[in-house]
């Protein structure tokens, strides 16, 4: 893939800083327009090996950090981009003390840029580029202000991929066929800055994956605060040697702000789904899945694990008429039951320009409210304009391992396309005609493949160990049933016999198998009048009683059969074997082998007459 440059000059910055540049103004979520209008290094774009492209504009707020709007992807095989997002950026970090001393907002009162956000080295964005920002900002203190305007590298963009993100190997059950396999490695790129607040270090990571996906990430890094070590033996733990230090426990309560504005539709909705347990099925209990509409802002709360959410534009639809979504997906998120705000996974309110911060809300339009305000003060409108504050926790437990610097600590949640496109991105030729039930056999061989109709109802039961019998097929009319006869009916293990029949197809290859625990004797060939006959030697391994010798045509299926009495194993040169004859099969070893092996020999046919059967496919691999 093409690497984006990182090329913007110091002078050329300076000049930019003071006239705004890349300062993209936040839009209403229903002025979703086409494509993004910021140009510059203040634009990024990115396209994958299987077509999927991106596209958004980014900028640092002094407050916020990362902003990135006008959010669109562009599916493979589609002319245009569609927006998923307006903007999206942190809205919040709540971080309380478990010894209740502290309480701190750092986004509200410190902020991830200006001189909180930091220069960037090639060190650490070893595998990707590195683009500059410039920023300008005043600092007050004492009744003294000091201007300052710099441009440093502050955004990393690094590709990077995932193995096995879908594997296919077209085999029938049970089969070791070395069929098309279709697999591939995914690829995403993640966009990056680090801010420093006070001891803590944190890194706003946002990724981008070629099947859609975006996932939003907060790590925490730096070194444990001396002052931190105040705590007890329940609200901190030991740090350092023996339990003289504590270092206290404490919570990152992080919220992002979505601005959703899928394909540019003004009416968007949120609904909710919880699947319960219900009455009992064949097997196990049945689980329903229901859902709702989410019809005004609202605090929303896991009723269970199972519950669910995703943000539906009902007016877009796919290639299969299904209303195009994006849903939200959590790995674990801790809640912090300490803090009313804190509670809800999700608040969701309609957009609203000076609602920027979930909690000491900076813009004067509506100063140091919270979600919970935004909620409560809109509570009977409609809800179609989303934008969802979303609370990913982390209760951090300080440990040994956190001296020093500590070790990166990741909170994180993902939205997914959810019938955004008909198939996935990633779809391969070779499966692309699969869309809902495909209603028979996939020819991957085609291209595009295809699906049609089965020739014969497929196998549902898989094979069983032991062979099963042969039924003896009804002739049809006009046709006579095969006739065989023997030259003993009573046969000792090891003695030859006399066999011979009629009513075969000519030429056919006739299996001879003693029952009821099916041994193979030995195989006759039919002539052209479909008669055989041959001497043929009874296994040593057969058992003493009443038997059946059954003989079945390979090709015609015909069979027949006569009842035989086998007499207890001699002693001496007959029980030893060694008798010859047209179609004896000579066997050494206990009875126990020769028992799998003969079930081998079935099985083994069987798979050949399977093979011939099969619609013939090309064997080569296969890669998406």
């Amino acid at each position: 893939m093409k690497r984006m440059s990182r090329a913007i000059a110091l002078a050329a910055a300076a000049v930019a800083v003071a006239a705004g540049l890349a300062v993209v103004p936040v839009s209403a979520a229903t002025a979703a327009a086409p494509t993004v209008n910021c140009s510059g290094d203040a634009r990024i774009e990115k396209s994958f090996e299987n077509g999927t492209e991106w596209q958004m504009c980014w900028r640092i707020d002094s407050k916020h950090g990362l902003v990135l709007e006008q959010v669109a992807v562009k599916a493979p095989g589609e002319d245009s981009y569609r927006r998923v997002l307006d903007s999206v950026s942190l809205g919040q970090l709540n971080v309380p003390y478990d010894t209740g001393k502290n309480v701190w907002n750092d986004i509200t009162s410190y902020g991830f840029g200006n001189q909180y956000l930091q220069k960037l080295s090639a060190a650490e964005c070893t595998t990707g580029t590195l683009r500059d920002y410039g920023q300008a900002w005043s600092i007050t203190r004492r009744g003294e202000t000091t201007n300052y305007l710099r441009t440093i590298p502050s955004l990393c963009i690094t590709d990077t991929t995932r193995d096995l993100a879908y594997r296919s190997h077209e085999q029938t059950w049970g089969s070791i066929e070395d069929a098309p396999l279709f697999t591939a490695t995914g690829q995403a790129f993640d966009l990056t800055i680090v801010s420093k607040v006070d001891w803590y270090e944190y890194a706003t990571k946002v990724e981008f994956t070629d099947e859609g996906a975006i996932s939003f990430n907060l790590g925490a890094t730096g070194d444990v605060s001396y002052e931190d070590f105040d705590a007890d033996a329940t609200t901190g733990w030991p740090i350092g040697t023996d339990a003289a230090d504590y270092a206290a426990s404490h919570w990152h309560n992080a919220f992002w702000r979505l601005d959703f504005g899928l394909d540019g539709q003004a009416l968007q909705q949120v609904e909710q789904y919880d699947s319960t347990l219900g009455e009992p099925g064949e097997q196990a209990p049945l689980m329903h899945t229901t859902g709702a509409t989410v019809e005004h802002p609202a605090n929303l709360v896991p009723a269970a694990d199972t519950t669910w959410w995703r943000v539906v534009a009902p007016e877009s639809r796919n290639a299969d008429n299904h209303a195009r979504s994006y849903e939200f997906v959590f790995p674990g998120s801790q809640l912090y039951q300490g803090n009313p705000i804190t509670q809800p996974l999700i608040s969701v309110t309609n957009y609203a320009d000076c609602e920027q911060f979930a909690s000491n809300n900076l813009n004067p339009a509506c100063p140091n409210l919270s979600v919970l305000d935004y909620v409560a003060n809109s509570a009977d409108a409609a809800l179609t304009d989303p934008v969802a504050w979303v609370n990913s926790g982390f209760h951090h437990v300080v440990r040994d391992e956190d001296q020093s610097p500590m070790q990166t600590h990741w909170q994180s949640f993902s939205i997914m396309p959810r019938d955004w496109t008909a198939q996935s991105m990633s779809t391969p030729d070779g499966r692309s005609c699969i869309d809902g039930d495909p209603g028979g056999e996939i020819h991957s061989d085609e291209s595009p493949c295809e699906a049609v109709e089965p020739t014969t109802p497929p196998e549902t039961t898989p094979p069983t160990e032991t062979p099963t019998e042969t039924p003896t097929p009804t002739p049809t009319e006009g046709e006579d049933a095969p006739s065989l006869s023997i030259s003993s009916t009573e046969l000792s293990p090891g003695e030859s016999f006399e066999l011979e029949g009629a009513g075969f197809a000519a030429d056919e290859a006739v299996e001879v198998v003693l029952h009821s625990e099916p041994i193979t004797v030995g195989t006759l060939t039919a002539d052209a009048e479909g008669v055989i006959a041959g001497t043929l030697e009874l296994p040593a391994a057969a058992a003493a009683g009443e038997h059946t010798i059954v003989v079945t045509g390979a090709e015609s299926g015909l069979t027949a059969e006569v009842a035989v009495t086998v007499a207890s194993a001699p002693t001496g040169a007959a029980a030893a074997g060694g008798g010859s004859g047209a179609g004896m099969l000579a066997f050494t070893g206990t009875a126990l082998p020769i028992a799998a092996a003969s079930a081998a020999v079935v099985l083994l046919a069987a798979g050949g007459l399977l093979l011939l059967l099969r619609r013939r496919r090309r064997s080569a691999i296969t890669s998406a």
